[in-house]
């Protein structure tokens, strides 16, 4: 595989953050007047739907992820037809995806009554039952997307990718509003949402076939299915476990609490989601590398020199997001929600403090891939993610949403932390010695920051004006402390790679 350019790898990192940042803004704008145009139950059952339907995601079985492996192989050797016959593989196999995705909606669908009985009133599952059938609708157009999303993070144009995320990001509300505001309520959201992923498939398709030269062969390669199929599996657990962990709880509360608790959950956890989209958008920029290294057969040595270094930018990145969120979040949660309660500010602090670390070595899940060595990693992860749903159910039962997030917090402790990393240093050949003297270099530099958060957090008051001041303040500490301290000399000598 060509290795990307250094113009193109700087256009990516601008734009991929220009993309989260209006994307963040403008869900962060939206959320509350969602909130009091729908109601706090009308909007919980809007999340319990997508949380729910999420779930059947796992029909993908993992594919998806396989894609830039084989891929790279395939390229690395110039072999055309082989790329055409894995594009034509994967059409059938999410084609096949949609379909099964249609049907175990139907399922869930018509069997709402019997899961979500116990916490909900008659009209409330009445308002349910259409959202689980539209969300179910809008899963089935977005498993084939994963096919042209792939092929075009394999050809590094994220510009494209990147336009289409803020283009669709300004849709959503400029949809769903008038419907809002006409009275269609939460019906009408889910189906402007269904349209929207409608328009992203067509238009990514026109893109990968027009402009990329996206060739397709369907005869069918055994030999290809059995590869794919179990280089896949493992990537299937990760799949289920990353389900579970990111939506099981919404779902949970939903039969145990109701749809208001599901609210002020789902208020937290989508700064948890936030969080992880920044965090995937400087590792899908990487993600190319790593392919590109393995295919190579470079040396574990220099794989960990890799790893360190995306980790030491990743940090810089995510340490601030964080500080940020624990400086002035309590606060603008209240403001930006308009509930009275910190159980939103607590649920995302519990379920984004591990992710801190994660998302430091987020790359670190791409090298296993790339080395074919993830197997260990799924089955650990699926595991975690059982004993997740063992303790988050008394947990919710006993202190509800606070319960949930604690339960997920622990899990990914115990399995994505501690465990992982004992596996990176003594199985996959990575130097987590090496490795985290280098990043651990950087907390000098962060030691400022993390003062002036600790400030935050005391004098910050609920108000609008005394938000935004605290949070420049922690923009003013850590800028230039991070550029001067920290990774500022790598980037001016090395670049981003």
């Amino acid at each position: 595989m060509k290795r990307m350019k250094p113009s193109y790898i700087k256009s990516g990192f601008i734009l991929s953050y220009a993309a989260i940042f209006i994307q963040s803004i403008i869900s962060i704008a939206y959320t509350p007047v969602m909130l009091r145009l729908l109601g706090g139950s009308d909007y919980g059952l809007l999340q319990l739907a997508i949380s729910t339907i999420a779930n059947l995601g796992i029909l993908s079985f993992g594919f998806g992820s396989s894609y830039l492996r084989f891929y790279s192989q395939y390229k690395s050797r110039g072999d055309d037809d082989g790329v055409a016959a894995l594009n034509g593989m994967f059409a059938v196999i999410f084609s096949l995806a949609s379909v099964m995705s249609l049907i175990a909606g139907a399922v869930i669908t018509l069997g709402a009554d019997a899961i979500f009985s116990a916490s909900m009133s008659g009209n409330e599952l009445l308002s349910l039952k259409p959202l689980l059938a539209v969300m179910t609708v809008n899963l089935a157009l977005r498993l084939p997307l994963n096919v042209f999303d792939s092929y075009i993070i394999a050809h590094e144009r994220f510009t494209f990718q990147k336009a289409l995320v803020i283009i669709t990001s300004f849709l959503n509300p400029m949809l769903t509003l008038p419907v809002m505001l006409s009275g269609k309520g939460s019906l009408g959201v889910a189906v402007c949402m269904t349209l929207i992923s409608l328009v992203k498939l067509i238009a990514s398709m026109i893109f990968c076939v027009r402009r990329l030269g996206m060739r397709f062969r369907f005869a069918f390669d055994a030999k290809l299915f059995k590869s794919l199929s179990t280089f896949s599996f493992f990537i299937f657990l990760n799949i289920v476990s990353d389900q579970i962990n990111w939506n099981a709880d919404k779902t949970i509360l939903g039969i145990l609490k109701g749809p208001t608790s599901v609210t002020a959950y789902s208020l937290g956890s989508q700064f948890n989601s936030y969080f992880l989209t920044f965090s995937y958008a400087l590792a899908s920029l990487y993600s190319p590398k790593a392919y590109s290294l393995a295919a190579m057969r470079r040396s574990d040595e220099e794989l960990t020199r890799f790893f360190a270094r995306f980790a030491r930018l990743q940090l810089c990145v995510m340490a601030y997001v964080f500080m940020m969120f624990v400086g002035v979040g309590r606060p603008f949660i209240r403001l930006w929600s308009g509930l009275q309660s910190d159980v939103p500010y607590y649920t995302a602090l519990l379920l984004i403090s591990p992710l801190l670390v994660t998302s430091v070595q987020s790359i670190g899940i791409e090298i296993q891939r790339a080395k074919d060595m993830h197997r260990f990693r799924s089955v650990l992860y699926f595991a975690v993610a059982f004993f997740n749903i063992a303790v988050s159910v008394p947990l919710c039962m006993r202190f509800g949403e606070i319960g949930c997030a604690l339960g997920t917090c622990g899990s990914i402790v115990v399995g994505n932390i501690l465990i992982m990393n004992f596996y990176y240093h003594r199985r996959v050949g990575l130097d987590m010695a090496y490795f985290w003297k280098q990043v651990l270099c950087l907390v000098p530099s962060l030691l400022l920051p993390a003062l002036a958060a600790a400030f935050a957090i005391i004098c910050a008051r609920e108000s609008v004006w005394s938000v935004i001041a605290w949070g420049l303040v922690i923009t003013a500490v850590y800028a230039p402390s991070v550029w001067f301290f920290g990774i500022g000399k790598d980037l001016k000598k090395n670049g981003l790679y």
